[in-house]
């Protein structure tokens, strides 16, 4: 999670005016440095690596900070086979990735596999599309959208299952994200962001129809340090920014966003799907 004040030039009026990018992989195919349908994208904060779920092409494209291609992985057979990378996470010395195979990939950071976690199903470390996912840095646990068993699964340090909810208030979980008090998660069907305490019980929900915040399509979000919130609306084509108040200061228009992050330099990074397949760099 990015300083206080991370978000202090994306909130800007004169930011929002004259938003372009400094780097735009835009190269659309099966190549090592193109994509195809990318989703979510994380930030190694130790190298500055940015590793983008190159969803389509089902494997993970790592970029160097200025956006060079370095590497791509995803077996294409075994336990390790890749089909359809959502969602990212960093956890310490590796990375989990989500995917449409309704399973959790556990794979180096240099991208050699280590372990598949979980099938498809209902039951506790079963999945139906996960996506979003999240760390706690605290206490190495793993916060899992199990999108359509409409809950959140977290899973302990280990990568066994610890507990499960959301089952009553969640449709479409899409995204999750940590802050010392509450979790945050996306819900895309009924499109709102959920807090919950970590009794795992409801705080509130911000609701996303009537005046201030409004989204059509919320895909992935981010949030520092200081509770404020960037969410991508990939069919609003709109990068929606609201302040720890959940004010709505600012829509940045952009075709397709997906995938979001903000590395440690305050740069922003974001993956555009649907006709764009673009790694852009604020």
């Amino acid at each position: 999670m990015a300083t206080a004040n991370t978000l202090e030039r994306i909130f800007s009026v004169d930011y929002k005016s004259k938003m372009q990018p400094i780097v735009s992989v835009c190269k659309w195919g099966k190549k090592l440095g193109y994509l195809n349908g990318p989703e979510g994208v994380t930030i190694d904060n130790s190298t500055g690596d940015i590793y983008v779920a190159d969803c389509l092409n089902n494997c993970v494209k790592v970029f160097d900070c200025n956006g060079q291609i370095m590497f791509k992985f995803g077996d294409e057979e075994g336990e390790g086979k890749m089909y359809g990378p959502i969602g990212l996470a960093i956890c310490r010395d590796r990375i989990l990735i989500s995917q449409r195979s309704a399973c959790i990939l556990n794979y180096q950071m240099n991208g050699e596999f280590i372990s598949r976690i979980g099938k498809r199903g209902k039951g506790d470390l079963e999945f139906q599309y996960p996506s979003g996912l999240t760390f706690d840095e605290a206490n190495g646990e793993v916060y899992i959208c199990d999108s359509r068993n409409h809950r959140i699964q977290i899973l302990s340090q280990e990568l066994t299952f610890k507990a499960r909810f959301g089952q009553d208030n969640l449709k479409y979980p899409l995204d999750v994200k940590l802050t010392k008090e509450f979790i945050y998660i996306l819900d895309q069907s009924n499109p709102c962001l959920h807090l919950y305490n970590y009794n795992l019980i409801l705080h509130k929900s911000i609701i996303s129809r009537g005046d201030g915040l409004q989204l059509m399509n919320p895909y992935f979000f981010y949030i520092d340090n200081s509770n404020n919130i960037l969410i991508t609306d990939f069919l609003y084509n709109s990068i929606s920014s609201l302040n720890s108040q959940f004010d709505l200061m600012h829509k940045i228009t952009l075709t397709n966003p997906s995938g979001i992050t903000v590395d440690n330099r305050g740069r922003l990074i974001i993956v555009c799907n649907g006709g764009q397949h673009h790694l852009n760099i604020f």
